[in-house]
Order: C-alpha cells, then structure tokens, then sequence
C-alpha cells in the first residue's frame, strides 16, 4: 500500500498539473495568431509581434515548465496504483514519461528566455541575416512533439487501460486518461502530416479540456487516500 506522505505529494502536484494544463491552454488562444506555435505565418510577422509584446507568450511557456516539474512528482506516485498489474510495461512508460516531461521542462525554460531574445535581436538585422536567423530558429529538443505528446501519451494509454481491467481507479476515470493518451498520439500524426486543424483539436481535447480533469480527478483521489 502506498505511503500517505507519497500519496500527499502526488496528490497536490497532480492537481497542479491539470492546472498548469488550464493555464497553458488558456494563454494559448489568447496569444496572437502570429505567436501561437505552429503559426504560418512568416517568421518576420513573428518576431515582429513578439518583440512589441511578448508577457503572454512568456507566461504560456511557464505553465508547461511548471506543468512539467509537477508532472515528475505525479507520475510515479500515479503509476503505483497500477504497477503490480503490469509491473514491466509501467516501469518502461512511467520512465518515458518522465523523461518526456524533463524535455519540455528544459525546453521551455530556455525558450521562455530565448525566444524574446530573439525577437529583439531580429528587428536591428540586415535582411541576409534575418533569413539565417529564421532558419536556425529557437531552441526545439521536442521534434515532432514526441516528448510533450508521445512518451506522456503512451504512459495514459498504459496506466488507464491497466486500471480500467483492474478497477484501480474508477472507469470513468480510465476512459478519460484512456482518450487523452489516444489523442496525444494523433497530436504527433498532425505533426508529421503538417495538419494544424488534427493538433489543434486533439490537442485542445487533451491539453486543454480532458487533460485537466483526469490530473486533477486523480489528484483529488490521492489527496484522499493519504487522508
């Protein structure tokens, strides 16, 4: 059975998670079209609208760095429940998850400082140079969104499908977790397919809506049992 201070602890930062989810979700359809990510638009028009305003883009970079360091206290406290249902296969996503939540921690970190850096930068080049400068582009350690959607994806596939056999939690929970980890995955087929619409919605679905309350659902669940 697990300890009431690890339950205390998972439990408090699952919460957090899924409201560093809200948070990320919600600064994110409020930036500019020209600073959310994956915008068309050219870089010029970019670092053009991040250098007249960048607070809320550096805000929404925070809540993923923030979300991410929670995230490495709630996932193995989350995966106990179910690691003696599958020992193997929960120790194998759990550390993918965790590493995948490390990524976007360091990532975001540097592009929470990096980024306004760069746009600053870009406004006082020469036009050779502004074109080297939107080739090399920001920092990117999460090609294709792999860490942020596909090693955490997997892990809630895992965890809820285990839990929705097992009854660890309840199936209105699993089934939750389960659609966030399916639509994690088709976050990064709308990657690789260049289908802003497919991330958009399933990363809406997932980062934004369900994904919070299947964090914050679970959190409370902690809380309880370290009650």
């Amino acid at each position: 059975m697990m300890d009431k201070s690890s339950a205390r602890l998972g439990g408090i930062c699952s919460i957090l998670v899924g409201l560093s989810y809200l948070a990320i979700g919600v600064t994110f359809f409020l930036l500019p079209p020209e600073q959310q990510p994956g915008s068309p638009l050219p870089p010029n028009q970019i670092f053009e609208s991040v250098a007249a305003g960048s607070t809320l883009l550096v805000t929404y970079y925070w809540a993923f760095v923030a979300g991410s360091v929670f995230a490495i206290a709630a996932v193995p406290v989350i995966s106990d429940l179910v690691r003696g249902a599958n020992p193997s296969w929960v120790r194998w996503t759990s550390t993918l998850a965790l590493i995948g939540y490390a990524v976007l921690a360091i990532e975001y970190l540097v592009l929470q400082d990096q980024v306004p850096k760069f746009a600053a930068g870009y406004l006082r080049l020469d036009e050779s140079a502004r074109s080297a400068l939107a080739v090399i582009g920001p920092l990117n350690l999460n090609n294709d969104a792999w860490a942020g959607f596909g090693t955490v994806g997997l892990w809630l596939a895992v965890v809820n499908g285990l839990a929705w056999r097992g009854g660890q939690w309840p199936k209105a929970l699993a089934a939750i977790g389960l659609i966030v980890g399916i639509g994690n995955s088709l976050v990064i087929a709308g990657f690789m397919l260049d289908n802003s619409l497919l991330i958009l919605i399933t990363a809406g679905l997932g980062g934004v809506i369900l994904g919070p309350i299947w964090f914050i659902w679970m959190g409370i669940r902690l809380r309880q049992a370290s009650g």
